[in-house]
């Protein structure tokens, strides 16, 4: 049966160094093992713990089902009281200029003069 390491660790087995990682998987009779148990948890409890849990949504026949009524929702409060600041009054409009300043000056030719 195969072992999970359920946190990293470093050891020395016959000598040399050993590195196991969180999730490795090692054989129950493995040396790094022994002495270390409390380090390892079997497969099949990790998996059996990471099982997703499923509501039944049905009853099983000649079964009542389990009915909740929902929650209701939370009431919120009252609302927050307005802020003492009096309303922004909004920027005048600048005054337009004079009629011919909407465009600038029209250049004429490339400043050559022709021979």
């Amino acid at each position: 049966m195969a072992l999970r390491c359920k946190k990293s660790f470093s050891a020395y087995v016959n000598g040399a160094p050993r590195v196991v990682k969180t999730g490795q998987l090692v054989p129950d009779d493995d040396p790094i093992v022994k002495g270390r148990e409390t380090s390892f948890e079997s497969v099949d409890a990790h998996l059996a713990a990471r099982r997703p849990r499923v509501e039944q949504a049905t009853a099983d026949p000649g079964q009542p089902r389990d009915l909740t009524p929902p929650a209701p929702p939370a009431d919120p409060g009252p609302p927050p009281p307005a802020p003492d600041t009096p309303p922004a009054t909004p920027e005048p409009n600048p005054a337009p200029g004079p009629a011919g300043d909407s465009k600038p000056p029209a250049r004429r030719g490339r400043g050559r003069t022709a021979k």
